[in-house]
């Protein structure tokens, strides 16, 4: 493959391999796979899309590199990122990390939540993701000062959402519910309202207050919901049920779910019919729910904790995948990548067909934000934006895929290649 300078506008990309879910469905096979693909760019858009011809030469040929549409980054925690350092929880377990959080709430100067969300949204950016939303802590009916400060933090190539993340006892009182999804009706694009509903805080009247708030105001929702392994979890049940018995002007990402996977078969069936019927979009969270649910120390844990991925997909819904929190206490660990939340997935929920079928979970922009999609990803006037995989393989893929070159609006921005990628970055 030749290299070519980053910055580098390009014509075009040659013999690239696209999954399938991403293709026409005439799209001609060859050996039981796609065969490779020629993109045209023109002014940073797709202008053709067609199998691959020889003798392209004013194109980049990638010699049947693997190749995906901008990736998506669904569900991540900028506010908390990288206090792992300085704020380490002293046993395992989901309410262990959000009490040590609190407690690191007194370093998150206006400095310091810039420096470290900023360098989150750099590391996705260098991963090729072109979209990533981010839930931030809300103390009070008044905004933090991280709702402010993530605002103005821009990553070119990258668009950001902020999602609002209250507790649901701050929506017990109808005026106050409304407070909060009036402001951040008031903060502009790319704003969402959500919540943490759990167990622990349960108030299905606070519930009602937080969906007629949202509707009032026309905002998309994306919850916490659910995140705990019990049967009497009652957060996804009383969803389903609402929906489908009152109308709701947006779009609802649910993210964790994990209580769907501990009650019965037909409970869950139940549920995910009902949910199937609405504007839901359903997000698991395989690296930080494995390592918070079933946690007692000294113990290896019996469950996974991960939501019921594959029944959703069977029924309809939209599923993706994140990796939510990245080095703080909830994860110690993470990169901002979602071939790694892929690459966990692909073995905690034992997914195949991974390259072209799967990818998906990764890239489904209309998934996260609920726009209807008349188009797939690289249709003739989409941007051209893309992550090609040197040295990968369908069969190997997500694994053994860290080098990459992104291309963003028809422009090679990044490179990470084998026999740099100890020392260089460009």
């Amino acid at each position: 493959m030749n290299t070519l300078a980053s910055a580098s506008s390009l014509n075009g990309i040659a013999n690239i391999r696209l999954p399938a879910w991403l293709l026409p469905g005439n799209w001609p096979w060859h050996a039981g796979e796609p065969v490779t693909a020629d993109l045209r760019f023109d002014a940073g858009k797709i202008s053709a899309l067609m199998p691959s011809r020889p003798r392209q030469d004013d194109l980049w040929n990638l010699h049947g590199a693997l190749a995906l549409p901008g990736l998506v980054e669904p569900h991540a925690h900028l506010d908390k990122t990288f206090t792992i350092g300085r704020s380490r929880p002293s046993k395992p377990g989901l309410l262990a990390a959000i009490e040590t959080m609190h407690q690191d709430r007194q370093h998150w100067t206006a400095a310091d939540l810039h420096q470290r969300a900023k360098q989150g949204l750099a590391w996705a950016a260098a991963n090729g993701v072109t979209h990533l939303r981010t839930h931030i802590d809300w103390f009070d009916v008044i905004p933090p000062l991280a709702w402010f400060e993530l605002a103005n933090i821009v990553q070119p190539g990258v668009t950001l959402e902020r999602v609002a993340l209250a507790p649901l006892s701050f929506f017990a009182d109808a005026e106050a519910a409304d407070r909060i999804a009036r402001t951040v009706a008031q903060s502009g694009k790319h704003s969402l309202l959500g919540g943490f509903i759990h167990s622990s805080n349960w108030d299905p009247a606070a519930m009602t207050n937080l969906m007629r708030s949202a509707s009032r105001w026309q905002l998309d929702l994306d919850l916490h919901i659910d995140e705990e392994l019990t049967s009497v979890a009652n957060g996804l049940t009383w969803l389903a049920h609402y929906l489908s018995e009152n109308e709701f002007s947006g779009h609802i990402c649910c993210s964790h779910g994990c209580a769907l996977a501990s009650g019965s078969e037909q409970q869950a069936q139940e549920v995910l019919t009902l949910l199937a019927a609405q504007p839901v979009t359903l997000i698991t969270l395989p690296m930080t729910n494995l390592l918070l649910q079933d946690a007692v120390p000294q113990r290896t844990p019996r469950q996974r904790g991960i939501t019921l991925l594959k029944e959703a997909q069977a029924a309809g819904i939209p599923v993706l995948l994140g990796c939510d929190n990245v080095q703080d206490a909830f994860c110690p660990a993470g990169s901002y990548d979602p071939l790694d939340t892929l690459s966990c997935a692909l073995f905690a929920l034992q997914l195949a067909n991974v390259f072209d079928q799967q990818s998906r979970l990764i890239c489904d922009v209309a998934a996260l934000t609920g726009e209807k999609q008349t188009t797939l990803p690289l249709d003739v006037g989409s941007d051209a934006s893309l992550i090609i995989f040197p040295g990968s393989d369908s069969a190997t893929w997500p694994l053994n895929s860290a080098a990459r070159l992104v291309i963003n609006h028809g422009q090679l921005t990044r490179q990470r290649t084998w026999n740099a990628e100890l020392s260089h970055e460009s």
